[in-house]
């Protein structure tokens, strides 16, 4: 009697998807019923369906292709204006404004404070743009798997937060770049050549990420890199295309060998 009560239990759960695709939805579910209650295994008869109508696909309201098109983050990213841009520039602990403190640019930022130091910055709508731990040249005992270096491209209106009464000096730089990349920013087509690249890493206690974006609103790549005991990977191959944006966080360096 238990296993009828089961079986009727799953024909009634069955019987409310059923209803909307069979031909005679109630009769059918009533003559299944009849036969479990008779106890009539019976041969199950395949329901009929209807034939599926011809509906025409929903359209995207208008308001979305507005939002992709207005929103800056699905806009492509563009850090052509800041290529060779930028003024030698030390910058003490605190808040700061590009344009006001420092000039718009691409540059490495090191810091010479006596210990580590905390970067971040954020663009006009308080959005997070870029952040790093520095560590000072010479304090390799203490800080040796941090970062000592930066290369960033920072924009007119930005806001930096410089933490841990450090000061760091920012340098203009201008690509290419190969071989031993610092944590930064990289355009491929610019900084770094487009194409195929074995990425390897150094014996650290870090781990760190790459990030590959043409538009702020997703990643078309992403991998960690570093100590295998939190997830990172020592070696494996990634694909720059032109134009794209990579991202180095949180990891002294990554070596990178373009494979032809």
């Amino acid at each position: 009697m238990k296993t009828k009560k089961l079986k009727l239990a799953s024909i009634m759960v069955l019987g409310t998807v059923v209803l909307a695709a069979c031909t005679n939805p109630f009769d059918q579910l009533a003559d299944e019923i009849n036969s479990y209650l008779a106890g009539d295994e019976g041969t199950e008869e395949p329901a009929e369906v209807d034939e599926a109508e011809d509906v025409p696909a929903a359209e995207e309201p208008a308001e979305a292709w507005e939002d992709a098109e207005t929103d800056p983050l699905y806009a492509p990213i563009d850090y052509t204006h800041l290529y060779g841009e930028g003024k030698e520039t030390s910058i003490a602990a605190g808040e700061h404004v590009v344009g006001e403190d420092i000039m718009p640019g691409r540059y490495s930022i090191t810091s010479t404070g006596e210990y580590s130091g905390y970067l971040s910055i954020y663009d006009e709508e308080e959005r997070y743009v870029a952040g790093e731990v520095l560590a000072s040249e010479g304090t390799e005992s203490t800080f040796r798997d941090y970062p000592t270096e930066v290369l960033l491209y920072i924009d007119e209106g930005d806001k930096m937060e410089i933490t841990n009464d450090t000061t760091f000096v920012f340098t203009p730089v201008d690509g290419p770049f190969e071989g031993a990349l610092s944590p930064g920013m990289y355009i491929a087509g610019h900084d770094i050549e487009a194409g195929d690249y074995r990425i390897t890493t150094e014996e650290t206690e870090l781990s760190g990420n790459i990030y590959v974006h043409q538009i702020e609103a997703y990643d078309s790549g992403r991998y960690s890199v570093g100590n295998p005991e939190f997830g990172g990977k020592d070696s494996f191959v990634m694909t720059f295309d032109e134009g794209d944006l990579v991202e180095i966080t949180g990891i002294k360096s990554v070596n990178m060998e373009k494979l032809e």
